[in-house]
């Protein structure tokens, strides 16, 4: 009942009729502006929780790199291992790097939302800077995750082959809906 009423005080003061009469309208935003905001609030959430992702997959992916890997072949195991030890510890550089593109492109991407006039122009959208960038951050993370499930198919293949066609599966369903809402 207060947000109603609140509602209404706000309505009277946008409209300029008040009972005072010295209060200056405010003027009404238009369903496109609101749109804008809400799409510029959505990427700044959205950069944050790409660069919580890269931060938590980028220290763990790092320590694994400087630590020495058990060879994957010595396991006692009736089958030979998928790939090998430096194969496993190039997949899981490659993951690191990808992750670290991710920071580097949300951070960046984040230092440059706090400017209000090009919060104004990604608002506005059309622009292909941000399409090329939501789609890196988009593909990059998953990219990681399949070469971390390529790396753990060293060890016990059987959750490593699964993690990867669920990943695998996630991507496609991701740029089926990306192709599907751009066009």
């Amino acid at each position: 009942m207060a947000e109603q009423n609140n509602d209404v005080g706000l309505d009277r003061v946008r409209s300029g009729n008040t009972e005072e009469g010295n209060h200056t309208p405010v003027p009404r935003t238009t369903g496109e502006e609101d749109l804008a905001t809400r799409f510029v609030n959505f990427l700044q959430g959205y950069l944050k929780a790409m660069l919580a992702i890269s931060l938590f997959g980028g220290q763990i992916t790092f320590t694994i790199i400087l630590s020495d890997i058990y060879d994957p072949n010595k396991l006692s195991s009736p089958h030979r291992a998928s790939f090998s030890k430096e194969t496993v510890r190039l997949f899981v550089s490659i993951s690191w790097m990808l992750f670290t593109f991710v920071l580097g492109l949300s951070a960046i991407a984040q230092i440059l939302l706090s400017d209000s006039k090009i919060r104004e122009v990604v608002g506005k959208g059309g622009s292909w800077t941000v399409v090329w960038m939501l789609f890196a951050l988009n593909l990059m993370p998953v990219l990681a995750f399949l070469f971390l499930a390529l790396a753990v198919t060293a060890f016990v293949p059987v959750v490593g082959w699964v993690v990867l066609g669920f990943v695998g599966l996630y991507a496609v369903v991701v740029v089926s809906l990306w192709w599907a809402l751009d066009s």
